[in-house]
């Protein structure tokens, strides 16, 4: 007699979770920083319309960006703040990126819970950003009603998110995000 074992579906690998540190972006975390970007993205990371916001004078925020690292002090993620305007002065967040080695943890969504507590903490109006709002939506994020905020180039209205950090701050929040003009 022959038994006919059917295979037990696998569960998919998780990442098992790697302790970190967080901390604010310094100069010295740079080369690390390119990295991590460099293998969460690839080089198509320059073509996306946020980059046309950043390489057009949006002002990066150091103090207010964050860094993961692993227990050897080595950078494992990223979540940039860069200062801009539309109408009125706020935030942009990105990139976001968590080394492939490092993803599946939920590093990503501390990282951005993290920048947020940061800019709030320096009475910051708000912050923007392009993501999915599935993943931003447990960080407070939202989608921007419509035409209210435009980046310089294409971008999925259902992508563009913004939080409200304090009561009234997006009122005078309209057009282009662009650099600050201080």
């Amino acid at each position: 007699m022959f038994l006919h074992l059917t295979p037990r579906p696998r569960r998919p690998k998780r990442s098992r979770p790697m302790s970190h540190t967080l901390a604010a972006e310094k100069p010295e975390h740079a080369d690390a920083i390119e990295r991590v970007l460099d293998r969460a993205f690839g080089p198509g990371r320059f073509a996306k319309t946020s980059e046309r916001v950043r390489e057009r004078g949006a002002a990066l925020q150091p103090a207010l960006s964050r860094v993961a690292l692993d227990d050897e002090g080595e950078v494992i993620g990223i979540c940039r703040i860069w200062r801009v305007e539309a109408g009125a002065p706020l935030y942009f967040l990105g990139p976001l990126a968590v080394d492939p080695a490092a993803q599946a943890a939920g590093l990503g969504l501390v990282l951005v819970q993290d920048a947020v507590a940061a800019c709030r903490a320096v009475g910051a109006s708000g912050i923007a950003l392009v993501g999915a709002e599935r993943f931003f939506r447990p960080a407070g994020f939202t989608i921007v009603p419509a035409g209210r905020v435009t980046l310089p180039g294409p971008v999925d209205p259902n992508r563009l998110l913004w939080q409200e950090l304090r009561p009234g701050a997006f009122d005078k929040v309209r057009g282009e995000l662009r650099a600050p003009r201080r």
